[in-house]
């Protein structure tokens, strides 16, 4: 194994809690493709989340990146946001950052179809991301203010791997059609789009100590919350609010998110188990966001490892089998959720 792939694979434990497991299932090919595939987008979000930098620091900071993509020499980060994006950064961020050039040199060591699917995708998070903090910054906040910001968002930071994934997908296997894949790309912006809201509501107090606040501000506002004081005691309720309102559209996304993973061939178990661990961890630490009542949102909640490892083992004994996922999905919206309402609700 080259070096510079070794290196990758050590360092996506160290980034990720649930996907280095799952990618480390992937066949063949696909395995380094989307190991260094996620560690691009961990780099752009390293960009996107370090805190202290103007709208022009961080801009130019995704125009090293965008840059070193299309293959535009070393990744040559500008000095003083570099410093702060640096200072800022975890230790494992800090890691990642300084492996840059051998992630993008296995980026180019890639078949030249994988090597666009990446490129095409990853440039297009970033350019979202760059786009969002300039238009959305408000001083020291990154604000989003309507349910069509966040839609965008989730869009920028996920849904466009959703599909990037479906690409990728299709090009390993002969077993996915052409009719299928038009409809796992549909699917598939929905999946990522589930991940991303579950990230959002399970990370509120982390990602507003970093200056960013990702639940919708009107909707705040209805409720007596603003930006500023998201974390402050008598912020709570109003937060869980608006929380509430976030699960239902979350778990719909989640349901395109099972029926994506039913279209995927049984021929290719690997693919659906990448896609069901993620999809009911997912659906776990939901139930654990919806059970909260006026939580303190600086808190993180999540689900113990054993019960991660216990849906994994659940998964896999269920992999063949559509209408016993189902069930598990019906079951755990019945239990995890009781009363809430079916249907379209992102038009709210």
């Amino acid at each position: 194994m080259h070096p510079d792939l070794a290196l990758c694979y050590r360092l996506l434990p160290l980034v990720s809690r649930t996907f280095a497991l799952n990618i480390r299932i992937l066949p063949g090919e696909l395995r380094p493709a989307v190991t260094v595939a996620y560690l691009l987008f961990r780099l752009a979000d390293t960009i996107e989340d370090a805190p202290g930098l103007d709208p022009d620091e961080r801009s130019e900071l995704f125009e090293a990146f965008l840059d070193r993509l299309d293959g535009n020499g070393p990744l040559a980060l500008p000095e003083r946001p570099r410093i702060l994006m640096a200072d800022a950064a975890s230790t494992d961020e800090t890691r990642l950052l300084d492996a840059g050039e051998s992630v993008f040199r296995v980026f180019e060591s890639l078949p030249p179809s994988v090597r666009e699917i990446l490129g095409a995708h990853v440039a297009e998070t970033a350019r979202g991301m760059d786009r969002i903090n300039r238009e959305k910054s408000d001083g020291p906040l990154v604000r989003l203010e309507t349910w069509e910001d966040l839609d965008e968002y989730c869009y920028y930071v996920a849904g466009t791997i959703g599909i990037m994934l479906t690409r990728l997908f299709a090009e390993h296997s002969r077993h996915i059609d052409p009719g299928s894949g038009k409809r796992l790309t549909t699917l598939g912006t929905s999946f990522g789009r589930g991940l991303q809201l579950t990230n959002i509501v399970k990370g509120i107090g982390p990602d507003r100590r970093q200056g960013r606040v990702y639940l919708p501000s009107q909707s705040l506002a209805r409720h007596g919350v603003s930006p500023e004081k998201l974390l402050a005691p008598e912020s709570r309720a109003g937060v869980q609010a608006v929380v509430t309102e976030v699960v239902p559209r979350a778990l719909q996304d989640l349901e395109d998110a099972l029926r994506y993973t039913l279209l995927l061939p049984r021929r290719e178990p690997r693919l659906r188990l990448f896609c069901l661990w993620p999809l009911f961890t997912a659906v776990r630490t939901l139930g654990v966001v919806a059970g909260r009542t006026a939580p303190d949102p600086a808190s993180q909640p999540k689900i113990s490892r054993s019960v991660l490892y216990r849906e994994m083992a659940m998964s896999v004994a269920q992999v063949f089998s559509n209408a016993s996922l189902r069930k598990r999905f019906a079951r755990f919206r019945r239990d995890l959720f009781p009363g809430l309402p079916r249907g379209e609700v992102w038009a709210g």
